[in-house]
């Protein structure tokens, strides 16, 4: 191919324009000697694309192959139908039609990749009842070219579109079946979509004084799972 035809099958955006924020600003999180923390590897599963550093993180209790794999923590008690919320909590993937005495429920297809046959989900939305679904039994993505449905095996009440009706994988067997195991240390990319592998990653347990304002997913439950502390601008895991 000559330059001319090289460039007429060049794509062109004629309109001026800026992107702002496309740099990420790396945070330090370890206010004390990093070394000094008692840490663990952990295998995070696919599907949330990149994890920040400082993410408080849960361990999935009941699966039929990924028990003991870690996703991003769940909170208890948050108004998920307001925006920006997925950023937040990348745990959560929401619904995209109502749930009445369902159960299954449509998500986004790339969503739907965070989970497998055989994990144990909750359901909540801004009415903060968290239904135990039991493990999903399947997960339809060829008959919509948009959504995938995922069914499962308990029945839930109601959860609407407009309370953010979500779901998230169970880290603990006890309602609200959501649990704080830790933080993560270093930013990793899960991977999004069909393609997305999980990844490695290393979770700070203990023995750690941490900035408080780079520790993303932090608030009063964990700090009750952690048996942390906190201590102005530090949060003190002991």
């Amino acid at each position: 191919m000559n330059l001319l035809n090289l460039m007429n099958v060049l794509v062109y955006g004629d309109t001026p324009y800026m992107v702002r924020g496309g740099q990420t600003d790396y945070k330090r999180i370890f206010y004390s000697d990093q070394n000094r923390a008692l840490t663990k590897p952990i295998t995070l599963i696919g599907g949330f694309g990149v994890i920040p550093a400082g993410t408080v993180m849960a361990k999935i209790s009941e699966s039929t192959s990924r028990a003991n794999q870690y996703v991003p923590y769940t909170p208890e008690g948050t108004t998920w139908a307001g925006a920006g919320l997925q950023a937040a909590w990348p745990g959560v993937t929401y619904f995209t039609a109502d749930l009445s005495t369902a159960t299954s429920g449509n998500v986004k297809l790339e969503d739907s990749y965070r989970f497998a046959v055989g994990d144990h989900i909750a359901v909540t939305d801004t009415d903060d009842t968290m239904t135990d679904c039991g493990a999903i039994t399947a997960i339809d993505r060829t008959t919509y070219s948009h959504i995938a449905v995922i069914t499962w095996t308990n029945a839930v009440s109601a959860a609407t579109v407009a309370k953010g009706a979500i779901a998230y994988h169970q880290t603990t067997t006890a309602s609200p079946y959501t649990l704080a195991v830790g933080v993560l240390l270093g930013s990793v990319d899960t991977g999004v979509g069909e393609n997305a592998k999980g990844a490695q990653g290393t979770l700070v347990l203990s023995n750690a004084m941490l900035y408080a304002g780079t520790i993303l997913g932090y608030n009063s439950d964990v700090a009750t799972d952690l048996g942390s502390s906190s201590d102005g601008k530090y949060i003190i895991l002991k």
